[in-house]
């Protein structure tokens, strides 16, 4: 009987030792999962917000303007999600997987890539700002003729950004652009000239200037002026259309004066003669018929000029008739007649 007691008493006491060694066990296996929980979410939370601020910067185009940098993020962006992918909070350290800090410092290094990708981005936007402007201007008028141009100006814009990256002196940044910039206004300047002022180049070389001095000369005079504006607004096409319009007229009525004149110095003297007397007859004719009068006693100029001056009187008289009606017409309009109001009628 005594021994069944101390049996009994050993196992309680051996069991009640054994259970006080498992609960701390089972305590520290408790607390280890939790900081195991917490540290990935610290790294599954850490890559998520970089991943995200990753992609925004694919659509910010750091490729264009940071193309060296934007190498080196996509370099280390791989590093980090093959370091990600291998981590594991129980398997840390020299022989097993990368720790925690290796972790954290590869997503550490993405981030401030991207800082420092915006900070290119935005001091090359504010360099290349009228540059770039000008560039989306040009490039829906740019045809296979100006393609090479372009293509070169746009080379030179990579090889700016790439020395901005370089961190070229400030003052180089700043020549450098001011050449980039000549070269796109060059560009622009030979765009516009080809569009307005070549088509017209070769009719006006065409003319006599010793046939047509004065038409010549006006036409001359009509394509310095539209140089002058194709040099001082390039971007006015209502100018520049204006002026190229009116030099075309010009060109025309100098071709067709060409041909009147070149027509009388091939006709012999009785000819010339015939010529003249249809001319005045043409003029005499119109003179009795519009103007009521004899202009037969007048020379050919004096007859025009009778022509312009009393087809002027006419003009502003029609002219000042049609203002007195349209007034007349806007009075009547405006005008509100008086109501009469009935007078009652006593029954």
């Amino acid at each position: 009987m005594k021994l069944t007691h101390t049996a009994i008493f050993i196992t309680l006491v051996t069991g009640c030792a054994s259970f006080e060694k498992r609960a701390p066990a089972t305590a520290d296996l408790q607390q280890s999962k939790i900081t195991n929980i917490q540290l990935n979410k610290t790294v599954n939370d850490a890559v998520t917000q970089i991943e995200q601020k990753y992609l925004a910067a694919k659509d910010e185009n750091f490729n264009y303007y940071a193309p060296r940098t934007w190498q080196y993020i996509e370099q280390d962006v791989v590093e980090m999600r093959q370091l990600v992918n291998r981590f594991d909070p129980n398997n840390q350290g020299f022989f097993g997987g990368p720790s925690e800090s290796t972790v954290l410092t590869s997503i550490t290094d993405v981030s401030e890539q991207l800082i420092l990708a915006q900070q290119y981005k935005n001091q090359i936007m504010t360099l290349l700002a009228q540059p770039l402007a000008d560039i989306e201007y040009l490039t829906p008028k740019i045809g296979k003729v100006w393609q090479r141009e372009l293509e070169t100006i746009n080379q030179d814009i990579d090889q700016f950004i790439r020395n901005v990256e370089k961190k070229y002196p400030e003052s180089k940044q700043k020549f450098d652009r001011d050449k980039l910039q000549k070269k796109i206004h060059d560009l622009e300047i030979n765009i516009v000239i080809a569009n307005y002022y070549s088509p017209l180049e070769k009719p006006f070389n065409q003319l006599d200037k010793q046939l047509i001095p004065q038409s010549y000369n006006k036409a001359s005079q009509g394509l310095q002026q539209l140089n002058r504006l194709i040099t001082k607004v390039p971007r006015d096409t209502e100018a520049l259309t204006n002026a190229a319009n009116q030099i075309k007229k010009d060109i025309q009525s100098a071709e067709h004066i060409t041909t009147d004149v070149t027509w009388i110095n091939n006709l012999d003297k009785n000819q010339r003669e015939e010529v003249v007397l249809h001319y005045r007859a043409t003029l005499e004719g119109l003179g009795h018929k519009f103007l009521n009068q004899d202009l037969s006693n007048l020379s050919y100029k004096a007859q025009v000029s009778t022509f312009e001056r009393v087809l002027s009187a006419q003009l502003g008289e029609f002219t000042t008739a049609n203002i007195e009606v349209t007034k007349a017409k806007e009075t009547s309009i405006t005008t509100i007649p008086e109501t009469v109001t009935p007078t009652a009628v006593d029954e």
